[in-house]
């Protein structure tokens, strides 16, 4: 990209519509994860992608696309079972779906002006 054609970060703005739940499963120990391995067990169980978005030594976060709450609520047991052959993860007794929440679509007209905007980088850009 030349400098003729680039466009300043305050002109860039991508919006961007995915429809995914989000799920935390708890109750496990977690401890030299391999993410990669996790994502393509929970894509083959669930016929979706599967992307983990956080983890800590006692549960997992991810999203799952195109997947309602209540399919992954009815699969638990099958989702579980995949997270336990993961290399890093170990279930037990009080493993569990701790939620399964979908997204919630924002109108396009529902987004603030970006000038109005409260994050602190974006001010001091504006008024650079």
């Amino acid at each position: 990209m030349n400098k003729q054609s680039a466009k300043s970060p305050e002109d860039a703005y991508v919006i961007a519509h995915a429809d995914k739940t989000v799920l935390k499963i708890s109750g496990l120990t977690v401890k030299g994860l391999n993410a990669r391995q996790l994502e393509k067990l929970l894509t083959t169980q669930l016929n979706s992608v599967v992307r983990v978005i956080g983890v800590t030594a006692s549960s997992v976060d991810m999203d799952i696309y195109g997947i309602e709450e209540d399919s992954i609520q009815k699969d638990a047991d099958g989702i579980i079972r995949a997270v336990s052959l993961a290399e890093g993860i170990t279930v037990s007794e009080l493993s569990q779906i701790v939620y399964a929440k979908k997204v919630v679509p924002v109108s396009f007209d529902d987004i603030p002006n970006h000038l109005a905007a409260s994050c602190a980088r974006e001010r001091w850009m504006r008024n650079a």
